[in-house]
């Protein structure tokens, strides 16, 4: 019968220790995680938005001046954004912002870990620029809706976790086009604009419908950056960065190698058209004719019980 040292039973000892050790912590480190997890999402970090409030989405919307051909002259805003429908929005914009933003967007329920795997090798330690972010569109679309909040050190775990759970709970709420409506109505551009309709107005005086393939390209690339690819503050950093996006596009086979050629070869026109309360069309009538509403609205309110808003209710007169 073969006899075993008293060493070596010492050193099976030893590896059984260590083993066990290192197995309980990581037991540890696994509970400690998803403990982090629940603490989120049971809202010891902060509330959570119900599942009523995350159907009723709803923003303030700009109301609109038009005259009597309908033409836009103005308009009364806290935040600038008019909204569009879903049949409103032209094919190669939505081909655009999934190619660029989210190129998995009809398959994953909210969170697309191969695009944070490719965020995390691409983006970070290839620095390249194409790689894209790593947050869905509707990670992107709770970023925006509800806004971060700071919890020191675990800001960034929190608020990641926290966009992740609401994103695949908006999932649910919503269909594939109403996440894509609900996301271009809502995002921030450059100069205080927000929604695509008042960029398309903005920046190339048009409705978000008319916008061409490049246009749409340059749309699309501000959202990256909306103030270091503002086409009116950087041209040159915008052009480059609509060029990025059709490149994304035709990655994503969206659009031809002769198709992305034209469309890059265009220079970047703008037909900028700020609007304000005190500049523009007509501003004296404006303020006039606010003075006007404001009591004609104060009034309706009062007999109908309304809380229509001329800043925020998206009127148009």
């Amino acid at each position: 019968m073969p006899v075993v040292s008293p060493n070596r039973m010492k050193n099976k000892k030893k590896k059984f220790h260590v083993f066990k050790y290192l197995f309980l912590l990581l037991l540890s480190g696994v509970l400690a995680i998803f403990g982090f997890i629940l603490s989120v999402i049971w809202g010891f970090w902060g509330p959570l938005p119900s599942d009523a409030q995350l159907a009723n989405i709803r923003q303030s919307e700009a109301s609109e001046v038009l005259d009597h051909r309908g033409e836009l002259i103005g308009k009364y805003f806290i935040f600038d954004r008019q909204q569009v429908s879903f049949d409103e929005l032209p094919q190669h914009l939505i081909d655009a912002l999934i190619a660029t933003e989210d190129a998995r967007f009809y398959e994953h329920q909210g969170i697309d870990q191969r695009s944070l795997l490719r965020v995390l090798f691409k983006s970070i330690l290839m620095n390249d620029e194409s790689a894209g972010g790593g947050s869905t569109l509707s990670q992107q679309l709770i970023k925006n809706l509800y806004p971060r909040q700071s919890h020191g050190l675990f800001t960034m775990p929190v608020n990641k976790i926290r966009e992740a759970y609401l994103a695949t709970r908006l999932e649910k709420a919503y269909t594939k086009e109403e996440i894509l409506s609900l996301y271009l109505n809502t995002v921030p551009f450059g100069d205080n604009t927000f929604g695509v309709e008042s960029a398309a107005e903005k920046f190339f005086s048009a409705h978000t419908a008319e916008l061409s393939l490049d246009e749409a390209a340059v749309i699309v690339g501000m959202l990256k950056a909306s103030y270091g690819y503002n086409p009116r503050v950087f041209p040159e950093k915008a052009l480059k960065r609509r060029n990025i996006v059709l490149d994304q596009m035709k990655k994503y086979g969206y659009l031809s190698h002769e198709e992305t050629q034209i469309a890059q070869a265009k220079p970047l026109t703008l037909s900028y058209q700020a609007f304000s309360h005190d500049k523009g069309i007509a501003p004296y009538f404006r303020a006039h004719l606010q003075k006007e509403l404001e009591k004609i609205l104060t009034d309706y309110n009062q007999a109908n019980n309304t809380s229509y808003n001329l800043f925020t209710s998206g009127l148009v007169i």
